[in-house]
């Protein structure tokens, strides 16, 4: 008897305990639901606004009242929704933007900035580099007491002094500057425009020269709108991505020189020798070329645009790719009959169908033909 007792005691216990559980996790759902009911309520003001929230309890209220909501219900609900997405529609709008906005303005400031670091960076090389001047200053005081006492015979220098004019040509290396109030955009080197200048106006005697402009490299030399007299004697010279804009260099001997991109606008080359250069890609619009000698020249890609090559010798010159637009050819000298076809279909010229509208080819002689203005 007793036993039972107590096992009834115990499942009472038992079952008070279980209870006291099943309390506590329905109080833990009541207090969770309890929350969510509260942050709906909460998050749903912010989120729906007062007037959309306030038009959508209407229509609950009507529905379960009437069982079916009126039309000025239903646009009621409709336009507050209408300006309740326009309105977060404007903010997020505002929010994306505004940030962006102020991002791509910093960016901006940033790439002035260092536009501006760059340019006092070249600015400072550039006058670290121009010091060299005063070095050249040396040197061609040298070069100038050598030729001092020599006559025209014979005006060859020392090979220490053409070693030291090789080595300060290489040590004048190519830099941006600014010109006309704005930093050039292809860096290139006046100084060694200057000491190119000061060699060919030295009359040195041809071993000297030769020797000079077969060691060092003028690359980037700026001479623009330099005069350079007649005659230069420029053969052999290494002259790529240099900048001869409007120079002056009648009758110059430019032969078998490396002219690769060089800008030669409207330069005046009349009856200069440019047997076998190099210009590809150079920039020879509006360039004065009267009488020049272009035999087996270089010109792939060249710009020749506006360019007057009138009695010119164009034999066996290359023009892959070339531009001839508005050239001028009379009487330029070429090696085959069918030269404008030629250029035309093989080499792939710009503007061969104008020259074809404007000339013919004349035979002169033996493997010579000259090209004529059609009449």
């Amino acid at each position: 008897m007793n036993n039972e007792q107590e096992y009834i005691e115990r499942l009472k216990t038992e079952n008070k305990i279980l209870q006291d559980k099943l309390d506590k996790i329905s109080q833990g759902k009541q207090k969770k639901k309890r929350f969510r009911l509260w942050l709906l309520k909460k998050s749903s003001t912010p989120l729906f606004g007062k007037r959309l929230k306030k038009s959508i309890s209407n229509a609950i209220n009507e529905y379960k009242e009437y069982k079916t909501v009126s039309v000025d219900t239903v646009s009621d609900v409709s336009s507050s929704v209408i300006w309740r997405v326009t309105r977060i529609g404007l903010f997020a709008f505002m929010v994306g933007v505004i940030p962006a906005a102020v991002l791509i303005f910093q960016t901006k400031l940033l790439v002035n900035q260092n536009k501006l670091i760059t340019s006092q960076n070249n600015l400072v090389e550039a006058d670290r580099r121009s010091s060299l001047v005063f070095v050249m200053g040396d040197v061609l005081a040298d070069l100038n007491e050598e030729l001092k006492y020599k006559g025209s015979g014979g005006r060859n220098i020392s090979k220490t002094l053409e070693a030291r004019i090789i080595g300060l040509c290489m040590a004048m290396k190519p830099y941006q500057f600014i010109e006309d109030g704005e930093l050039i955009e292809t860096p290139v080197s006046p100084e060694r425009g200057q000491l190119l200048f000061s060699i060919l106006k030295s009359d040195l005697g041809a071993e000297s020269s030769q020797d000079i402009l077969n060691s060092a490299d003028f690359d980037y030399t700026y001479l623009k709108k330099v005069n350079l007299g007649s005659g230069s004697n420029l053969k052999y010279a290494r002259l790529n991505y240099a900048n001869f804009t409007e120079a002056q260099m009648p009758a110059s001997n430019l032969e078998r020189a490396e002219l690769k991109e060089a800008e030669m606008s409207k330069i005046n080359l009349s009856d200069a020798n440019l047997k076998r250069s190099k210009l590809h890609q150079a920039n020879l619009k509006r360039a004065e070329l009267l009488s020049a000698d272009l035999t087996h020249a270089n010109l792939y890609g060249a710009d020749l645009t506006g360019a007057d090559l009138s009695e010119a010798t164009l034999w066996g010159a290359k023009f892959d790719k070339a531009k001839l637009t508005d050239a001028i050819l009379d009487n330029a000298i070429v090696d085959r009959q069918d030269w404008i076809d030629y250029i035309d279909d093989t080499c792939d010229v710009e503007g061969a169908g104008d020259i074809a509208s404007r000339y013919r080819v004349k035979k002169q002689g033996k493997q010579q033909f000259v090209l004529v203005p059609k009449k």
